[in-house]
Protein backbone atom coordinates (compact mmCIF):
# COMPACT_ATOMS: atom_id res chain seq x y z
CA UNK A 1 0.00 0.00 0.00
CA UNK A 2 1.36 3.45 -1.01
CA UNK A 3 0.96 6.75 0.74
CA UNK A 4 -1.56 7.49 -1.53
CA UNK A 5 -3.72 4.77 -0.81
CA UNK A 6 -3.17 4.99 2.39
CA UNK A 7 -4.36 8.98 1.91
CA UNK A 8 -7.27 7.62 0.77
CA UNK A 9 -8.40 5.49 2.91
CA UNK A 10 -7.65 7.64 5.66
CA UNK A 11 -9.94 10.37 3.89
CA UNK A 12 -12.80 8.36 3.09
CA UNK A 13 -12.21 7.35 7.11
CA UNK A 14 -12.17 10.88 8.66
CA UNK A 15 -15.10 11.98 6.28
CA UNK A 16 -17.15 9.36 7.40
CA UNK A 17 -16.43 9.67 11.01
CA UNK A 18 -17.37 13.55 10.59
CA UNK A 19 -20.72 12.75 8.86
CA UNK A 20 -21.64 10.00 11.42
CA UNK A 21 -20.75 12.37 14.62
CA UNK A 22 -22.86 15.17 11.99
CA UNK A 23 -25.91 12.75 11.98
CA UNK A 24 -25.72 11.78 15.87
CA UNK A 25 -25.79 15.08 16.61
CA UNK A 26 -28.69 16.09 14.67
CA UNK A 27 -30.71 13.30 16.22
CA UNK A 28 -29.38 14.46 19.45
CA UNK A 29 -30.72 18.27 18.49
CA UNK A 30 -34.14 16.69 17.21
CA UNK A 31 -34.14 14.64 20.82
CA UNK A 32 -33.62 17.63 22.58
CA UNK A 33 -35.73 20.09 20.79
CA UNK A 34 -38.51 17.85 20.94
CA UNK A 35 -38.19 18.17 24.87
CA UNK A 36 -37.85 21.74 25.23
CA UNK A 37 -41.14 22.17 23.24
CA UNK A 38 -43.28 19.87 24.34
CA UNK A 39 -41.63 20.17 28.13
CA UNK A 40 -43.77 17.05 29.05
CA UNK A 41 -42.53 15.98 32.92
CA UNK A 42 -41.73 12.13 33.37
CA UNK A 43 -40.04 10.09 36.01
CA UNK A 44 -36.97 9.08 34.40
CA UNK A 45 -35.19 10.32 31.01
CA UNK A 46 -33.13 7.87 28.62
CA UNK A 47 -30.19 9.98 26.82
CA UNK A 48 -30.25 8.90 23.34
CA UNK A 49 -27.12 6.96 22.09
CA UNK A 50 -25.73 6.21 25.50
CA UNK A 51 -28.32 4.37 27.45
CA UNK A 52 -27.95 6.52 30.61
CA UNK A 53 -31.45 7.39 32.76
CA UNK A 54 -31.45 10.60 34.77
CA UNK A 55 -34.28 11.29 37.07
CA UNK A 56 -35.20 14.97 36.39
CA UNK A 57 -35.53 17.23 32.91
CA UNK A 58 -32.58 19.85 33.63
CA UNK A 59 -30.25 16.92 34.09
CA UNK A 60 -31.65 15.46 30.61
CA UNK A 61 -31.03 18.40 29.23
CA UNK A 62 -27.44 19.15 30.74
CA UNK A 63 -26.51 15.74 29.23
CA UNK A 64 -28.23 16.43 26.26
CA UNK A 65 -26.10 19.13 25.50
CA UNK A 66 -22.70 18.10 26.71
CA UNK A 67 -23.60 15.00 24.27
CA UNK A 68 -24.60 17.70 21.24
CA UNK A 69 -21.48 19.43 22.08
CA UNK A 70 -19.27 15.96 21.78
CA UNK A 71 -20.72 15.34 19.10
CA UNK A 72 -19.91 18.71 17.27
CA UNK A 73 -16.23 18.27 18.64
CA UNK A 74 -15.71 14.87 16.70
CA UNK A 75 -17.67 16.37 13.49
CA UNK A 76 -15.07 18.72 13.65
CA UNK A 77 -12.18 16.34 14.04
CA UNK A 78 -13.10 14.47 11.52
CA UNK A 79 -13.83 17.49 8.90
CA UNK A 80 -10.10 18.63 9.43
CA UNK A 81 -8.54 15.04 9.50
CA UNK A 82 -10.20 14.83 6.51
CA UNK A 83 -9.08 18.17 4.63
CA UNK A 84 -5.77 17.23 6.33
CA UNK A 85 -5.30 13.46 4.46
CA UNK A 86 -6.70 14.79 1.62
CA UNK A 87 -3.60 17.80 1.18
CA UNK A 88 -1.16 14.34 1.63
CA UNK A 89 -2.76 12.94 -1.57
CA UNK A 90 0.03 13.73 -4.13
CA UNK A 91 -2.02 12.43 -7.44
CA UNK A 92 -3.64 15.64 -8.32
CA UNK A 93 -6.53 13.81 -10.56
CA UNK A 94 -7.29 11.41 -7.67
CA UNK A 95 -7.98 14.45 -4.72
CA UNK A 96 -10.13 16.24 -7.31
CA UNK A 97 -11.82 13.05 -8.01
CA UNK A 98 -11.99 12.32 -4.50
CA UNK A 99 -14.14 15.53 -3.88
CA UNK A 100 -16.99 14.48 -5.77
CA UNK A 101 -17.65 11.80 -3.11
CA UNK A 102 -21.23 11.82 -1.56
CA UNK A 103 -20.90 13.72 1.60
CA UNK A 104 -23.11 16.11 4.11
CA UNK A 105 -20.41 18.33 3.72
CA UNK A 106 -20.64 19.13 -0.16
CA UNK A 107 -24.17 19.42 -0.37
CA UNK A 108 -23.73 23.25 -0.56
CA UNK A 109 -23.86 26.44 1.05
CA UNK A 110 -27.85 26.57 1.38
CA UNK A 111 -27.90 23.17 3.25
CA UNK A 112 -24.79 23.89 5.49
CA UNK A 113 -27.01 26.98 6.37
CA UNK A 114 -30.02 25.33 6.87
CA UNK A 115 -28.33 22.50 9.28
CA UNK A 116 -26.46 25.21 11.24
CA UNK A 117 -29.69 27.39 11.74
CA UNK A 118 -31.29 24.48 12.93
CA UNK A 119 -28.56 22.85 15.24
CA UNK A 120 -28.39 26.73 16.31
CA UNK A 121 -32.06 26.77 17.00
CA UNK A 122 -31.69 23.91 19.13
CA UNK A 123 -28.77 24.88 21.34
CA UNK A 124 -30.31 28.04 21.89
CA UNK A 125 -33.53 26.73 23.02
CA UNK A 126 -32.18 24.16 25.21
CA UNK A 127 -30.84 26.64 27.64
CA UNK A 128 -33.72 28.73 27.87
CA UNK A 129 -35.64 26.70 30.19
CA UNK A 130 -32.76 25.06 32.35
CA UNK A 131 -31.26 27.71 33.07
CA UNK A 132 -33.83 30.31 32.79
CA UNK A 133 -32.05 33.09 30.56
CA UNK A 134 -33.23 35.81 28.70
CA UNK A 135 -33.58 35.85 24.67
CA UNK A 136 -30.11 37.44 24.49
CA UNK A 137 -28.56 34.77 26.80
CA UNK A 138 -29.82 32.13 24.95
CA UNK A 139 -28.26 33.71 21.33
CA UNK A 140 -24.82 33.83 23.52
CA UNK A 141 -25.35 30.44 24.90
CA UNK A 142 -26.15 28.89 21.53
CA UNK A 143 -23.94 30.08 19.36
CA UNK A 144 -21.21 29.02 22.03
CA UNK A 145 -22.61 25.15 22.10
CA UNK A 146 -23.08 25.21 18.22
CA UNK A 147 -19.49 26.65 17.73
CA UNK A 148 -18.03 23.30 16.96
CA UNK A 149 -20.69 22.56 13.61
CA UNK A 150 -20.12 26.03 12.55
CA UNK A 151 -16.12 25.33 12.12
CA UNK A 152 -16.67 22.10 10.64
CA UNK A 153 -18.94 23.72 7.85
CA UNK A 154 -16.79 26.48 7.61
CA UNK A 155 -13.99 23.79 7.14
CA UNK A 156 -16.22 22.10 4.30
CA UNK A 157 -16.68 24.76 2.60
CA UNK A 158 -12.72 25.05 1.73
CA UNK A 159 -13.36 21.42 0.15
CA UNK A 160 -16.07 23.26 -2.29
CA UNK A 161 -13.55 25.45 -2.66
CA UNK A 162 -10.97 23.05 -4.04
CA UNK A 163 -13.71 21.06 -5.58
CA UNK A 164 -14.47 24.52 -7.38
CA UNK A 165 -10.36 25.44 -8.48
CA UNK A 166 -9.71 21.19 -9.25
CA UNK A 167 -12.84 21.79 -12.09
Amino acid sequence: MDLNELAVEYYHSSLDLAQKALLAGLSVAGVAYLVAITGVSRESYAVPQVGVEVESLSYFSISLIILFMACGFICNYGIRKAIDNWNLISNEDLAARLLEVPSLFMLGVVVDALLYGFLFMVGASLFEPIFGVSNWMSLIFGSVVVLPYFLAFSLSSDLRRFRGSAQ
